[in-house]
């Protein structure tokens, strides 16, 4: 009888070590494939940003300086690294197979001064994109580094698929650390807004959008409150705007996302927004790290730990420049390197 009793006891210790092992095995696991670290020692930065073919630089450009120091260590909150940043990109898809990443963000998350720093990127910022030559890519817009790297295209042997080769192009161009990535849809976009029960916003300018080849007023100047649908269309549009004004909607987007997810209403929300984005998004954060970051939310004050940054606008200018692979000459966005290389700088440490 004693036997039956020990031997039931020792059943129940390892089938609770089995469930606590898969559990954490599970809980520290990437969703999707981790990206593959680019190494420091490889990157040869190149003049991307001002084609031989393009228009020289316009004088006035501020000339690149050394990053100062990270502060001294904090210990930091929620069991997180001291900082971690994120790729984010809104793909113009309704699925994951193909499609240019028409919104790049990249979040620095520091778990040691609590705050949330989000880098806009020009998705027509004319890059290097390393990797995959073999396919006739050298060079594009930054958001095609996205599409060539899609598994559609197949051109990109690497991790993550169109994150990964975007992270490999922003990493060797400009420096900018990467340690994950988040790829939304269109479809997982509107869900994820009606989720929250749409957004409020504010627009200090109308919204425009194109209808039959002319812009059409789509939102007055005021304020407005958007279902999914309209979320998409107003960060979708850059009618009368160009691509900086719609980095300009997006932030404004953004930053009411932001405010109601850390509103007392909103972090109630989270566990459901996680599951549904599960369904949704593809990223390779872990459960783990995913808590840690909700952790972080709860600590952020929404209105001075968040940070929208964007390249300053007189730090780029327009050109046509000739592309080999699609054959024709887009208009697109051209930049100093090293001055843009040095805000990368400061980005990373922490100090923009």
């Amino acid at each position: 009888m004693k036997l039956i009793k020990y031997s039931s006891l020792a059943l129940l210790v390892l089938t609770f070590c089995l469930i606590g092992g898969y559990l954490w095995l599970t809980w520290n696991a990437p969703l999707g494939p981790p990206l593959e670290p680019v190494s420091t020692e490889s990157i040869q930065y190149s003049s991307a940003g001002i084609p031989a073919s393009a228009t020289a630089a316009p004088p006035g450009l501020p000339t690149a300086t050394s990053a100062p120091s990270p502060t001294p260590t904090i210990v930091p909150v929620c069991g997180g690294p001291p900082s971690l940043t994120i790729l984010v990109s809104g793909v113009a898809s309704e699925g994951y197979l193909y499609g240019l990443a028409d919104a790049i963000r990249v979040v620095r998350v520091d778990f040691q001064r609590q705050t949330i720093s989000v880098l806009a990127l020009p998705r027509d910022l004319w890059v290097e994109i390393p990797g995959i030559a073999d396919h006739g890519v050298s060079q594009g817009k930054l958001n095609q580094a996205y599409f060539y790297g899609t598994e559609g295209m197949g051109f990109f042997d690497g991790s993550g698929y169109g994150s990964g080769l975007l992270a490999a192009t922003l990493q060797e161009e400009f420096g900018l650390e990467i340690d994950h990535y988040l790829a939304v849809n269109l479809a997982a976009f509107r869900n994820i807004i009606d989720a929250m029960g749409g957004v409020d916003v504010y627009f200090s300018n109308p919204v425009y959008i194109k209808k039959f080849e002319k812009p059409k007023l789509y939102l007055k100047a005021g304020s407005h409150h958007l279902t999914g649908k309209q979320a998409e269309n107003v960060v979708r549009s850059r009618i009368e705007s160009g691509d900086l004004g719609r980095i300009d909607h997006q932030s404004v987007v953004l930053k009411a996302v932001a405010e109601k997810m850390l509103s007392p209403a909103g972090l109630q929300r989270i566990p459901s927004l996680i599951q549904l984005a599960r369904n949704y998004v593809l990223t390779d954060l872990s459960p783990a790290e995913i808590d840690q970051l909700i952790c972080l939310s709860e600590k952020t004050d929404p209105q001075n730990g968040i940070s929208f940054l964007t390249i300053p606008a007189d730090q780029l200018w327009e050109d046509w420049v000739y592309d080999p692979y699609l054959d024709y000459q887009p208009s697109v966005l051209l930049y100093e390197p090293d001055a843009i290389r040095n805000l990368a700088s400061r980005f990373n440490s922490g100090s923009w």
